[in-house]
């Protein structure tokens, strides 16, 4: 018998902080969408919000650009459906700054641009 990956508790505690504070992520992250659409470079204010709330932003990343292994973490921590309903909400609401987090990740790794 195989033993279950344990579901890593900073991906819970994510989660959670992600919906006790989802209101003011949505904020920012409308005046992030309303630059980028204004075709402003928006590279400052992700790693702005990067830096207030490094968590939060990895598990928009992931949301993004690891879909697979977050639908795997989130069937297998039991998280409630409502909670699920904010993150896939700010999934698609924000679906057009997806790349601009990318290259964000990518290029602090030396990987972009």
């Amino acid at each position: 018998m195989v033993e279950e990956e344990a579901i890593p508790r900073t991906f819970i505690a994510r989660v959670e902080d992600f919906n006790n504070e989802s209101e003011s992520i949505f904020e920012e992250f409308d005046a992030i969408k309303a630059k980028y659409e204004r075709g402003e470079d928006i590279t400052a204010d992700l790693k702005q919000f990067r830096s207030k709330r490094p968590g939060i932003f990895a598990l928009i990343d992931d949301l993004y650009h690891k879909e697979v292994d977050v639908a795997d973490k989130i069937e297998r921590a039991n998280i409630e459906p409502d909670k699920l309903q904010k993150l896939f909400e700010f999934k698609e609401r924000f679906a057009e700054l997806a790349d601009e987090i990318d290259l964000l990740v990518l290029d602090e790794l030396g990987l972009g641009r």
